[in-house]
């Protein structure tokens, strides 16, 4: 498996050796043991990645074995290294536990803050959360600024549940756990933790969702809880993008189309409920993606229809055939999905932008393209709006297949076989 990356890369982030940005396709690097301490850097991976993690200045990568591999910005050990400041090719993760002193090296989920780094180990019977990086605002769920390499959050997940689902914003981060019950920490001041933990500190509190939970997608300063088609948009009910203005064809029919839910327990929030299989429920900082994948059956049209809204600055796209791709959000600079794209087989939705794989194997990209992660064409202000770019891989990966996309802060991935 191979590894491509563009877009931004001031810190070393994508992974390609150097820290300059890129607006082609640049392949990845893995610093791999040979005979310690020497390494010996490969191109080849020889696992699956499943899980593309991305902070402000640094990437994650997750792997079908549990593998974890980071790179980009180290000042505060947020890739796990004790003393490179700056990490430009993927270096494997390994924690020593600051209680036990047990070494943990294989993980089994990943997220990213601007500042951090979270890692969920299930080496032993109950899970356990390990925290890196810095935690002005509590997004690493510890009641202090330094965080000490191996640190974990204190008696999380509660006995008896494991972590099922994790993500974080900018400053936030959500667990869902295998009791259906949600749990936060950090910034909450503006709803994304529900309207009863505004005043919510640190430590993991929870929060009220009005179904069993399954997963979770964060936004810059939004939450998004699903389970079985039920969803909550969780949020500040200045609701200026608009993420909290559910379209009608996925309004929860209990509170009538796009009525934003402010007395319930989730107070702040938007219920929606998708009544067609789907296969994600993503976010951009400031927008909500309902992707349906061409091939599953739907169970209603509605699962085809095209929703708009730009009087309200809301919007959303669909691809023609099966499937669909309905969104709604902040769209100044492309970010929502064009009238013509096909619908994709994956979709990555990164903090402005989008990377999406095509049935034909093309990956499309829109949106925020400045530092070059829609492509090299740009509009003047570097977007990419109301179109989409098709991004070619190098010569040197004609030879290979896309099975898979991801997006981050400015950052693009291409998952290569």
């Amino acid at each position: 498996m191979r590894l491509f990356a563009f877009g931004s890369n001031g810190s070393g982030q994508l992974g390609i050796g150097h820290q300059e940005d890129v607006s082609n396709p640049t392949q990845c690097l893995f610093s791999q043991p040979k005979q310690e301490p020497e390494l010996q850097k490969t191109q080849q991976l020889n696992d699956e990645i499943t899980h593309i993690a991305a902070g402000g200045n640094h990437t994650l990568l997750l792997t079908k074995t549990g593998a974890v591999y980071a790179a980009g910005c180290n000042t505060d050990s947020r890739c796990g290294a004790q003393e490179d400041e700056l990490l430009p090719t993927f270096h494997r993760l390994s924690l020593c536990d600051a209680s036990s002193g047990a070494k943990i090296d294989c993980f089994k989920l990943v997220s990213a803050t601007w500042e951090g780094s979270i890692v969920v180990s299930g080496q032993t019977d109950r899970d356990a959360v390990y925290v890196l990086g810095s935690n002005p605002k509590g997004e690493l769920g510890l009641p202090t600024d330094v965080v000490a390499l191996g640190s974990r959050i204190p008696d999380f997940p509660p006995e008896g549940a494991s972590v099922v689902a994790l993500a974080s914003g900018m400053a936030h981060s959500v667990a869902v756990l295998s009791t259906g019950e949600v749990y936060g920490w950090g910034a909450a001041r503006k709803g994304q933790l529900g309207a009863r933990n505004r005043a919510a500190r640190v430590l993991p509190v929870k929060v009220e969702v009005p179904f069993f939970a399954e997963s979770v997608a964060c936004g810059r300063e939004f939450t998004v809880v699903e389970g079985k088609g039920k969803f909550v948009v969780l949020g500040d009910v200045g609701n200026r993008w608009g993420v909290l203005r559910v379209p009608s064809l996925l309004s929860d029919s209990e509170l009538g189309a796009g009525r934003d839910d402010l007395r319930g327990e989730e107070g702040g929030g938007s219920r929606g409920l998708v009544r067609y299989p789907y296969t994600s429920i993503g976010a951009s900082w400031h927008g909500v993606y309902v992707h349906a994948a061409p091939g599953l059956e739907a169970a209603s049209a509605g699962s085809h229809a095209l929703v708009n809204d730009t009087e309200s600055g809301s919007g959303s796209g669909s691809g023609s055939g099966s499937g669909s791709l309905i969104a709604w959000g902040r769209n100044d600079r492309g970010q929502l999905p064009p009238s013509d794209l096909p619908t994709p087989v994956m979709l990555a939705v990164g903090s402005e932008h989008v990377l999406a794989l095509l049935g034909d194997g093309q990956v499309a990209a829109f949106g925020w393209g400045e530092h070059g992660n829609c492509g090299p064409d740009t509009d003047s202000k570097g977007n990419v709006s109301g179109t989409y770019n098709v991004v070619s891989l190098p010569e040197i990966a004609t030879d290979g297949k896309v099975v898979g996309v991801g997006a981050g802060c400015a950052t693009s991935w291409m998952i290569v076989t």
